[in-house]
């Protein structure tokens, strides 16, 4: 069995360290420094291996996170929920309504999300197989991955209500936010094909009040042409609100012409393995957040 299909929870911290070490390396052309981090990309393999807050847990888990966004907001910004499925046996995909979409928990990048706006051109036999099989795989979803806190998670699909206008190519606005304040959005311009994040599709980085900003994810193109949304300013609230308890997230956000509805809250931004262009923006975004009072997770005190 290779290293990727073992299940990585199980590691000792040690083991988990050395790997991390040789990936980022590999992926972001030098060396990572975990005793003394300086970088974004540095800071986020650390909280990937030791810095975990239960509340990430519930609010990576994409069940568990309406919760958390109701308490905090009211259940008007996120999709409708209409099933939950805890088990691949109680997967019943001839019973969901005529347009819907129907997603894993514990999945992201548009993996494991099957758009549903016409149930009679689904194949649904085909469908159900391949949920059943692989969406409630441990070893196939971020519960098996080097952040701590994806290791709490049940696997789960739902079946949520479909949004024409978001499902149409929406563009997602994911607001970057340190110790509560926001500092920048990136723009990710139609990437999602049902299921697969379509190849080479534009993040585009723009400032808070939507100047565009010359930094970059050096493998992705950009685009300095996209109209602000609609939607900006409650955007930037609502994150500040969501964000004011961590030391830094990622708020995710979709619209249409009428509201926003929030996606995701991420942790751990493209892994922390995405080189940035300059990459002197790596250094200056690490300035922003500031670990040297973060307290180490009891996960890894009983690792």
């Amino acid at each position: 069995m290779s290293r990727i299909m073992e299940d990585i929870s199980k590691w000792p911290l040690e083991k988990r360290e050395l790997f991390l070490k040789e990936v980022f390396e590999k992926k972001m052309g030098r060396p990572l420094n975990l005793e003394n981090p300086k970088s974004f990309s540095e800071m986020m393999q650390w909280i990937k291996l030791y810095y975990h807050d239960p509340i990430m847990t519930q609010c990576v888990d994409k069940v568990l996170f309406k919760d958390f966004i109701k308490e905090k907001l009211g259940e008007e910004y996120t999709a409708k929920t209409y099933e939950i499925w805890e088990t691949a046996e109680d997967v019943n995909l001839k019973d969901i309504p005529e347009q819907c979409v129907v997603k894993s928990n514990c999945s992201s990048d548009g993996n494991n999300i099957l758009l549903v706006p016409d149930k009679s051109k689904i194949d649904l036999d085909k469908a159900e197989k391949d949920i059943k099989e692989n969406w409630f795989d441990r070893l196939k979803l971020h519960t098996n991955s080097f952040a701590s806190y994806y290791y709490g998670i049940q696997p789960k699909v739902y079946v949520e209500e479909y949004l024409k206008e978001a499902a149409d190519e929406a563009d997602d606005y994911d607001v970057f936010c340190f110790h509560g304040e926001p500092k920048f959005i990136y723009v990710k311009t139609a990437h999602f094909d049902n299921g697969v994040n379509k190849v080479g599709y534009p993040v585009s980085f723009y400032t808070t009040d939507w100047k565009y900003m010359s930094a970059k994810y050096r493998n992705f193109p950009s685009r300095s042409d996209l109209k602000k949304p609609l939607h900006l300013s409650e955007m930037l609230e609502i994150s500040r609100n969501l964000s004011n308890e961590f030391p830094f997230v990622r708020v995710d956000f979709f619209e249409n012409s009428r509201k926003i509805y929030i996606a995701e809250l991420s942790f751990v931004a493209w892994a922390g393995l995405s080189p940035y262009e300059p990459d002197s923006f790596d250094y200056e975004m690490g300035k922003w957040l500031d670990i040297t009072h973060t307290v180490k997770s009891e996960y890894v005190k009983k690792s």
